[in-house]
């Protein structure tokens, strides 16, 4: 039921958070911790040249609603998985609304995942409320408060995002907004592979 309600949540964002960054035409796009798979389903439309892995617990892609869309048939696989552990190889990493549910070592263990699986020349992409400097009122202050009581996770400052990317070996690249209350926050391996 959760997954579910998650999914109907996100679907007012899919579409505007994909049409907000500018992904390759080529490629492998990795959702991790992807649910159902609207948002990755968004983002193979918009590109016919990328390949989309779902990446979840075997019970919540179970659920998953790619077969259902034609336009993308051929280019999309589900993989099992525990985020905390590894994840697929591939080009750009999808993170929407995961690691505001864990906090700063949790979330640098799945960034160090990613950046250690990511092909030469990979992107991460944090796709979360991004909290604005200042006292004045924004969702994601409210966003803060409801995860940090109910999950001991947290919305972060660019600042964070900062110091977080740097303990998972990452620099961020640019933040994306979008017309809803997320941002593309995208990141890049120090590495330079």
């Amino acid at each position: 039921m959760f997954h579910v309600g998650m999914a109907a949540m996100s679907e007012h964002e899919n579409q505007p958070v994909a049409e907000a960054y500018d992904f390759p035409p080529v490629g492998t796009v990795v959702d991790v911790g992807g649910g159902h798979g609207g948002l990755l389903l968004e983002v193979l439309r918009r590109q016919a040249g990328l390949h989309g892995v779902l990446y979840d617990q075997g019970h919540v892609l179970a659920g998953h609603r790619l077969g259902d869309h034609d336009d993308v048939t051929g280019r999309w696989t589900v993989a099992e998985g525990d985020f905390f552990s590894s994840v697929p190889r591939g080009d750009i990493y999808l993170l929407k609304r995961i690691l505001h549910d864990w906090d700063d070592e949790q979330s640098a263990t799945i960034l160090r995942n990613c950046e250690r699986a990511m092909a030469p020349g990979g992107r991460i992409l944090v796709i979360d409320a991004v909290v604005p400097p200042g006292d004045l009122p924004h969702q994601s202050k409210t966003l803060d408060l409801m995860m940090m009581a109910s999950l001991g996770g947290r919305q972060r400052t660019r600042r964070d995002f900062v110091q977080l990317f740097d303990e998972a070996g990452l620099r961020l690249e640019k933040i994306v907004p979008t017309s809803t209350v997320l941002s593309v926050v995208e990141a890049v391996s120090v590495s330079g592979s």
